[in-house]
């Protein structure tokens, strides 16, 4: 990892200016000579900076929520960049922790923050601008039209926290993840859902949903936890397996093509292989990453990839690496075979994606 001074002050000249402190930004960029430096020329999209932070921050909740045996550490306090922190956990009438639990994959705050100025509780839609194409337009003109109001866009409610995840079958069936603890399935003709429950071991504590997958065939859904908590459904919402390696929080879940194994990849590193029928362990890699592991994907049914943040990419087929790609210079966030199998795609935080 490359950290120059002179990308940072680029970062802090652009959030100035794209906030809206001109003045402010101008003095900066002579102090500093920042384009005297040659960041200019780098392709920074806008609101780079606070991409950063939030990442950062991200980092530093689960490092100071994570005991040393990979369990989770109960806080309803909130996390900020500045300022000492201090864990507390609040106890409702009826004895369960009041608000989601912070750390793992996904920060949980008051969703109420969020909501702002929404529309009224009795009004089960929103209107919402989209890009469509026009499909009375001339070929040409076809997407060049913007902002067409669309206004039957449906509101979805059931949720308690933020929602962080959602996934469709390949039946068209919905389900979403949140921080309450819930993933739920969706009857999005009817608004209605089934809810499922994750429910920690202490005091029925909740916990963030951080991966939800569907098998390829739609019938059977994943669901995991930032607890370790690895859970199968059916399309109905009746819970088929509990898959429990260990206290760990999954970071994602992806199914073979046929539906029989289930990949889990952990925040220390490690990846587990499930079998689906008799819920048992069939291979545990412990030691598949030097880091966290960000992502997976089957390549067959028993050839996978996994990406981390210690910038590679390995191949395994039946629980044995075969292969080790590097060349990123950052987090690999995101990995994805070809449909044919021809290629394997990577993504990363060095602004490149390779193939």
């Amino acid at each position: 990892m490359v950290l120059k001074s002179d990308d940072v002050n680029y970062l802090i000249y652009r959030y100035l200016k794209e906030s809206g402190f001109l003045h402010t930004s101008y003095i900066f960029q002579f102090e500093s000579q920042v384009h005297g430096a040659g960041s200019e020329q780098a392709n920074v999209e806008p609101g780079s900076l606070i991409r950063v932070l939030q990442k950062g921050l991200q980092y530093m909740d689960v490092e100071t929520h994570l005991n040393e045996d990979g369990t989770a550490r109960l806080c309803t306090a909130p996390f900020s960049l500045v300022g000492k922190h201090v864990c507390s956990v609040q106890a409702d009438a009826r004895g369960a922790a009041k608000g989601a639990p912070h750390g793992g994959h996904t920060l949980v705050h008051d969703a109420k923050e969020k909501r702002g100025a929404r529309v009224d509780n009795g009004d089960e839609s929103e209107s919402m601008d989209v890009d469509v194409p026009d499909a009375d337009a001339p070929r040409g003109e076809r997407g060049r039209r913007r902002g067409l109001l669309v206004d039957s866009a449906q509101l979805l409610r059931g949720h308690a926290a933020p929602v962080f995840l959602c996934a469709w079958s390949a039946g068209g069936v919905l389900a979403t993840g949140a921080g309450d603890g819930t993933a739920r399935i969706w009857d999005v003709a009817r608004g209605g859902s089934v809810a499922l429950r994750h429910e920690a071991g202490e005091a029925g504590a909740r916990v963030d949903i951080t991966a939800i997958a569907w098998s390829e065939q739609g019938a059977l859904l994943a669901t995991a936890s930032f607890d370790g908590q690895l859970r199968v459904w059916t399309g109905a919402g009746e819970l088929k397996q509990q898959l429990r390696q260990r206290r760990v929080p999954v970071i994602a879940v992806r199914w073979n093509r046929k539906g029989s194994s289930l990949l889990s990849a952990h925040l220390d590193g490690s990846v587990a292989l499930w079998d689906v029928h008799t819920g048992q362990l069939r291979h545990e890699l412990l030691r598949a990453h030097a880091g966290c592991v960000l992502d997976a994907d089957w390549l067959d049914n028993s050839t996978f990839a996994t990406c981390g943040n210690d910038r590679t990419v390995r191949i395994w087929r039946d629980g044995e690496p075969i292969k080790t790609l590097s060349g990123h210079s950052a987090d690999i966030n995101s990995i994805r075979w070809h449909p044919a199998g021809k290629f394997l795609a990577s993504a990363s935080d060095d602004g490149s994606v390779k193939v």
